[in-house]
């Protein structure tokens, strides 16, 4: 492995298009309560997507007229190959990177960037579409803690203090979940971690109860799995809806709604592409759960309602007007903005959460991750460029934009806390100031 940064505490090893059909199992009711993910606190950004998983901050006093006054650099750290996002906490940022041949976890000082400690995680990734190495999947911190799952399966758990490993487990092995690490089309774990009361829950995808597998997440040790979907590179989330707390994770070939306490499979929605590539987080706004995923896949917004003894979903609309890629859309005030196209040419769109319909398009952004904040939206384009528009669903209105810090592949999600804007690319991390004054 390449030398660790100097100072560096190093430790031991980290919707099928053809078919639309709903398929629904109710269930009886789970006896857990509706308790909040632990990592749901708007003074944190914990988890991928921040506090709520919606690519949504809600600060305010933020500088959002980027034409008049540009966002400061105030530092920039190197980090290396990878698309993980960043967890923040207190004091501390985390993220993960490839270096040398190794994928490593990355403990770094908020205040100046400098790195605190790194962790050797597991052997790196390359995937054989040449995307790019390294780690897919953002950490997620808990209480001190961080649960980070690796390309090739590895799900690790460690001290956020010092990087030390608390425990490591293969999600494959011990979930009886056929990995799919060699076939042509596939890209590596990608899905971030999901805290929910005393569980891990990751998305090894599978053959059998190995779609969705929670952990306990103090032990390690497996809890339930649930689901015989082949796996999507998705994260799961957490909702309660129609009554009940509920994990929804969108896998290679479907949405599934699941018990968090015994993983029953509550009910499935049947949505996926030839090569089992759904990307997009699922979205939960206004009632209404969003999904989309490319490559002729499409979109659809569903509802979840109490049916029978159990809980069923109902397709409120669906088509093909947003196929989201890898990048999350973000849905503010009634209206979904996100980036729609895969292998040809990919714009932003605008559409009305409640019908579905296409309120307005650019090609400008290009393709984009995305973060809302305080009525804007941050366009990160892949080649690096940041632009500011207004979420506005009349028109598009562009309130400046940023070139020239970031350059290859900008493709992880950007992360927003205490008025710090975090972008990364593939050789570095920058921090950004977003204080209005």
């Amino acid at each position: 492995m390449d030398s660790i940064r100097e100072g560096a505490r190093t430790t031991r090893r980290q919707f099928l298009g053809t078919t639309a059909g709903l398929t629904l199992a109710a269930m009886l009711p789970s006896e857990s309560p509706a308790a909040e993910p632990p990592a749901d606190d708007p003074a944190s950004w914990a988890q991928f997507l921040g506090p709520r998983r919606d690519g949504i901050s809600r600060e305010t006093g933020l500088l959002t007229d980027w034409s008049k006054k540009k966002p400061k650099v105030l530092w920039t750290a190197p980090l290396g190959f990878g698309f993980s996002s960043v967890a923040i906490a207190e004091d501390r940022l985390y993220s993960m990177a490839k270096r040398g041949n190794r994928d490593i976890v990355v403990g770094l000082d908020l205040q100046s960037g400098k790195e605190l400690w790194a962790y050797d995680a597991a052997p790196s990734y390359l995937d054989r579409q040449r995307q790019g190495p390294g780690p897919r999947a953002t950490p997620t911190y808990h209480k001190g803690k961080l649960w980070c799952l690796l390309p090739l399966g590895e799900l690790i758990c460690l001290s956020a203090g010092d990087g030390k490993e608390l425990w490591k487990t293969d999600i494959f092995q011990v979930s009886g979940a056929k990995s799919r690490i060699g076939d042509t089309y596939y890209w590596g774990m990608s899905g971030s971690p999901l805290v929910e009361d005393d569980l891990v829950i990751v998305q090894p995808g599978g053959n059998k109860n190995n779609s969705l597998v929670a952990f306990r997440k103090d032990t390690g040790k497996m809890a339930w799995g649930t689901g015989s979907d082949p796996a999507g590179y998705s994260s799961p989330i957490a909702i309660t809806a129609a009554g009940r707390r509920q994990i929804v994770s969108v896998t290679g070939q479907s949405v599934l709604g699941v018990d968090p306490v015994k993983g029953d499979l509550l009910w499935r929605y049947t949505i996926g592409n030839k090569f089992d590539c759904s990307c997009a987080t699922p979205l939960w706004a206004d009632n209404l759960l969003f999904v989309s995923a490319a490559y002729g896949a499409g979109c659809a917004a569903l509802e979840i309602v109490a049916g029978g003894e159990g809980v069923t979903v109902k397709e409120k609309w669906r088509n093909k007007n947003l196929q989201n890629q890898f990048t999350t859309s973000v849905i503010l005030d009634g209206h979904i903005y996100g980036c729609h196209g895969d292998l040809g040419a990919v714009m932003l769109r605008c559409l009305s959460l409640a019908t579905g319909v296409v309120k307005w398009e650019s090609r400008k952004p290009g393709k984009c991750s995305l973060l809302a904040f305080e009525g804007h939206i941050l366009c990160a384009n892949e080649g690096g460029k940041l632009l500011l528009i207004e979420a506005n669903p009349k028109e598009y209105v562009e309130k400046g934009e940023l070139d020239g810090l970031l350059t290859y592949k900008t493709w992880p999600a950007p992360a927003l806390l205490n008025k710090r804007l975090y972008v990364r690319d593939q050789k570095q991390l920058v921090c950004l100031d977003l204080r209005k004054e």
